[in-house]
């Protein structure tokens, strides 16, 4: 069994994604396009892109599917063009297929258009949590933190306008803008001790009181999520990208779901909640940071015209988490799947004037849900659904 150990991430992360996978590969790590082939931490947090890649996939699929039915393709004129309707959109090339229902790619050739942007920001966010541990490690000699931009061409303004910013280690706005912070970042940082921060005239700085709370447009148009940001001199707030904003050192990075098709959205919770990332967090759920949160099921648009939700994703917080953990009896993994289904598959459905109460009958009894606004607040199995 290979070990993190074996792997040098910062030399993986410099190569072709062709290059570094046959690289995982020789340190005895089978790369896979299926959830279970995913078996080590590193593959945990770095390629749980398998799914990711499936959303994206499907998602263009349905879009070229209605674009056919909009101007009245036959299907079998749709299947003709599906192949280089994937072609266009940098999924594939000669030799590797896609199934049309769950999105599964198959094949030897991968092109790295779409593939790389996705690949990178997760082995960048594996590198730098392992990074992360380091830094603290050393906290005591090192105890600054320095943002790093490269500065290049392809810098974005904003990243740019963060190159050189300096806080204290221990300072909450690490918890928000630690790299990378968006796809395609290539930021990182740099832990700093005293001395440096003489010798290079770097200014510390204090995110006391320039923390503010802003709406972020996440998913589908006009549906926002309140998230952290830091205002800047100009007076303008400098906010991760959605679906980023939190310390990879500490929390595992999520899809940003709310802009899938809810039907495919649910089958990669479904995959998550039986992947290696979910049974990590499970297994050390004492030691999950505050922060992480993890996707637990898709409302259905009837689910959320009749709750007047604000987003089809359904989630469960660390904190939650180990309020279950604590109970007489508490879920085992294979109960979360339960309670996806229970949310999904509703039989009965009451709001008590704060929140949302779901039921399934399992067997001889009753698995109810609990849920206050997209969060999972509460689950235990009844005798009754009214109990």
């Amino acid at each position: 069994m290979p070990t993190a150990d074996d792997v040098d991430l910062g030399y993986a992360y410099t190569l072709a994604p062709e290059e570094a996978i046959k690289y995982f590969e020789s340190k005895g790590y089978a790369i896979g396009f299926n959830w279970h082939d995913v078996q080590t931490v590193a593959h945990a947090r770095a390629f749980t892109v398998a799914g990711v890649m499936k959303l994206d996939v499907l998602q263009d699929i349905r879009g070229g599917l209605q674009s056919a039915l909009d101007y009245g393709d036959t299907w079998q004129e749709f299947v003709k063009n599906l192949q280089p309707l994937l072609e266009s959109k940098g999924w594939i090339g000669k030799g590797l297929v896609a199934d049309p229902e769950t999105g599964e790619l198959q094949g030897k050739q991968l092109t790295p258009r779409r593939f790389q942007t996705i690949f990178d920001t997760n082995i960048q966010s594996s590198y730098n949590a392992g990074r992360y541990e380091q830094q603290m490690a050393n906290v005591a000699d090192r105890p600054y933190f320095e943002r790093v931009a490269v500065m290049d061409s392809h810098t974005r303004p904003k990243h740019a306008a963060l190159n050189g910013f300096t806080a204290r280690a221990d300072d909450p706005v690490w918890e928000y803008i630690y790299t990378p912070d968006g796809y395609g970042c290539r930021c990182r940082i740099r832990a700093r001790s005293q001395s440096d921060v003489e010798k290079y005239g770097l200014t510390v700085q204090n995110s006391e009181g320039r923390m503010v709370e802003v709406e972020q447009e996440y998913g589908q148009p006009g549906k926002t999520i309140k998230t952290m940001g830091l205002k800047m001199p100009d007076g303008s707030v400098y906010t991760a990208d959605p679906g980023f904003g939190f310390n990879p050192g500490k929390v595992a990075f999520q899809p940003e779901l709310e802009k899938y098709y809810y039907e495919s959205a649910r089958q990669y919770v479904t995959g998550s909640l039986t992947g290696p990332d979910f049974a990590l967090g499970v297994k050390n759920v004492a030691q999950l940071d505050n922060q992480q949160r993890y996707p637990l099921a898709v409302l259905s648009p009837s689910q959320v015209s009749k709750t007047a939700a604000e987003l089809q994703t359904v989630s469960v917080s660390a904190p939650v988490m180990q309020q279950l953990a604590s109970a007489a009896t508490p879920p085992a993994l294979s109960d979360y799947v339960l309670i996806q289904q229970t949310i999904e598959q509703a039989e009965q459905l009451a709001h008590d004037g704060k929140a949302w109460r779901y039921s399934l009958q399992y067997g001889e009894r009753w698995s109810v849900a609990t849920v206050e606004g997209d969060e999972l607040t509460g689950w235990q199995m009844q005798d009754n659904p009214g109990e």
